[in-house]
């Protein structure tokens, strides 16, 4: 069992790479086909975690 810093430090890396590959996902859908439609929602998705991730970093200290 691991302590409680690096159960912490696992899901802020989690919560990171999903936001980061989300909107990553959804800006090259958005740019690269003609279904902007499908696109926008994806980048949408990965602004709101995105938010998710920040308010986890402010919640858990804001140490980058």
């Amino acid at each position: 069992m691991g302590s409680l810093v690096k159960r912490t430090q696992q899901v802020e890396k989690n919560k990171r790479f999903l936001a980061i590959g989300v909107t990553a996902a959804g800006a090259a859908v958005t740019a690269l086909t003609p279904l902007w439609v499908v696109g926008v929602p994806v980048l949408l998705a990965g602004a709101y975690f995105g938010w998710d991730w920040f308010k986890f970093r402010a919640k858990n200290g804001m140490r980058f």
